[in-house]
Formats: structure tokens, sequence, C-alpha cells
């Protein structure tokens, strides 16, 4: 599913990347698209077809105050 890539377009950087403190403050990476885990450090190298820009980087900082 998840393909490797040496592009700026990788899990860390799509819309759909999230991340939260898991037990013990263990970084879990999570994917809303897939509804899944992503293992430790693919999401700095690795991308899936359904990858979008990150809102922010479309919109720019804040759109809603503009």
């Amino acid at each position: 599913m998840l393909v490797t890539t040496r592009s700026r377009k990788v899990c860390m950087t799509c819309h759909w990347f999230r991340h939260h403190a898991g037990v013990n403050c263990i970084p879990v990476l999570t994917c809303q698209l897939h509804q899944g885990l992503l293992a430790q450090g693919e999401h700095l190298t690795h991308r899936c077809q359904g990858w979008t820009d990150d809102m922010t980087r479309q919109r720019g900082w804040a759109p809603e105050v503009g």
C-alpha cells in the first residue's frame, strides 16, 4: 500500500497523517484515510495514492483569519 518516495510527498506531510502520545508517551502514528497505524519511520519515507497536501500548505497559515 505504501510506496517509497524521495520527495516531500511523504505521509508526514499528508492531510490524513496524525500522531498521538501513546502509552508511556511513545508516539503513535496513524493514517485517518486507511484507519490504521503507520510503522515507525515509514511516515518519513513513504506515501500512498491517497496522499493529499496538508491544508496549512494549501491555504497558508490560519486561513480562517483571512
